[in-house]
């Protein structure tokens, strides 16, 4: 899938995550006609209102606004009805809506570009569709409004996150065994070097590591909390 990708401003998202992905969150953006590019520029600027998501979906594009390591805000409340899902443990993504005579509606095709994405990032972490939730279920929001108001319609986005001609499947990083550092991703080296340095990571008598792909990603959210930098004793 071809993603664009435009930087939100700093002041509306946070940089890092506290915990691993662990939901998808389905959002709409309540206007009539917009675009992903247009919301991608519109969070681009400071005056975002501190507000933010990492996916804008319309019927022919999808961009990128937040990087899915660090937290976008966008589902964030005074209270819950979800117990775990928050904003620093999951993924914002927002369809582009416009207005029929009944209120707020997707087109098809923004539907069809959304599930695609959705299934692509349910496969790079491993989710099940019980992590798909609406904005609704996190927080009691009436969001994303044709997916609450038309339970539905929500029922088929599910399906077809479970089409049978589509298997989840889990990243080539994902199931490969690593024994040296030079074989590893590059975005997980410097977590994992510092893992080792840590003793977080037993190495072997040949200085090698025996470190299931599973465990990369964990690593670098220890990293990026903090939690593997060289305390001074």
């Amino acid at each position: 899938m071809d993603i664009q990708y435009k930087a939100c401003a700093p002041e509306n998202y946070t940089r890092g995550r506290k915990e691993p992905v662990r939901y998808l969150v389905i959002h709409y953006t309540a206007n009539d006609g917009d675009t992903a590019r247009g919301n991608a520029a519109y969070f681009a600027r400071e005056n975002g209102g501190h507000t933010s998501a990492h996916y804008f979906v319309d019927e022919k594009e999808v961009w990128q606004s937040v990087k899915e390591g660090d937290t976008a805000h966008h589902c964030g409340a005074k209270s819950y009805r979800h117990p775990h899902c928050r904003n620093h443990n999951s993924i914002g993504i927002e369809l582009c809506s416009r207005k029929g005579e009944g209120g707020y509606v997707f087109l098809p095709q923004t539907v069809e570009r959304a599930a695609l994405l959705t299934r692509s990032l349910m496969e790079k972490y491993g989710l099940g569709p019980e992590h798909v939730l609406r904005h609704y279920d996190v927080t009691g929001k009436n969001c994303p409004a044709p997916f609450v108001e038309q339970p539905e319609a929500w029922a088929d986005f599910q399906n077809r996150l479970q089409e049978e001609e589509w298997e989840m499947e889990l990243p080539a990083w994902a199931k490969t065994t690593y024994h040296w550092l030079e074989e590893m991703p590059d975005w997980a080296r410097s977590s994992v070097s510092k893992a080792v340095a840590q003793g977080v990571i037993d190495t072997n008598e040949d200085n090698s590591v025996t470190l299931p792909g599973l465990n990369l990603q964990t690593i670098v959210w220890m990293d990026r909390a903090g939690l593997l930098d060289k305390k001074e004793g």
